[in-house]
């Protein structure tokens, strides 16, 4: 029984009362089983696609820290260059530089002997750089700051040059070069004891050096 027939039938009179004539028209709008099937396949494909593409908190950018992280300071290294230099004094460098830094802050003079200095050497904090003339010869050695044994009149290892160390006692050019390149190698030497490493220094060289030289 369709729609309008129930109606019909509701309101057919009970004898008691007049009907009035009332033609109820046909509905307008039929949905087959195949539309609405169809509708609802739509609905759902949107209410996926939205959930796809809407975004998350996960996906959402962090916010930013206040205030910002301290970066840590570089290191640096305080020297002294003294001599045939344009700007003799104290020169301020990152760690990790070396002699050839030095001296370009420092501008040697054109005739200064820059082949007698090692300046692929990492430099020390608080090594001095003693720039010489070419031609002159090297100063003699004389009392050095006290080291760290608490001795005076040593030689520093972390600190003097391949001229320097040529004449120590049974120290050639070979065996300077030794000494510098295993400072530069493994970092400052501790103690003394650490010649024992070195190439070319045996236990009889080092019982002749270990009064004349410190840290």
């Amino acid at each position: 029984m369709s729609a309008i027939d129930r109606i019909t039938e509701l309101t057919r009179p009970t004898g008691e009362e007049d009907a009035l004539a009332v033609t109820y028209p046909a509905s307008r709008l039929r949905v087959e089983p195949r539309q609405a099937t169809a509708a609802a396949v739509v609905v759902v494909a949107l209410v996926a696609g939205w959930a796809l593409i809407r975004p998350t908190v996960d996906s959402a950018p962090p916010e930013p820290t206040w205030p910002p992280a301290a970066q840590e300071s570089p290191k640096q290294v305080v020297v002294s260059v003294v001599g045939e230099v344009a700007k003799p004094g104290l020169v301020t460098l990152e760690e990790g530089s070396r002699v050839a830094d030095a001296l370009a802050a420092a501008e040697p003079h054109p005739h200064a002997d820059l082949i007698a200095l090692n300046q692929a050497q990492l430099l020390v904090d608080g090594q001095q750089i003693h720039v010489l003339a070419q031609g002159s010869a090297p100063p003699a050695l004389g009392p050095a700051p006290q080291a760290a044994g608490g001795q005076d009149g040593v030689l520093s290892l972390n600190t003097a040059t391949a001229a320097e160390l040529v004449e120590l006692p049974g120290v050639g050019e070979a065996t300077a070069a030794a000494i510098i390149a295993h400072r530069e190698a493994s970092g400052p030497y501790t103690s003394v004891e650490q010649l024992l490493d070195v190439k070319g220094i045996g236990p009889a060289k080092f019982e002749a050096l270990k009064g004349l030289v410190g840290v």
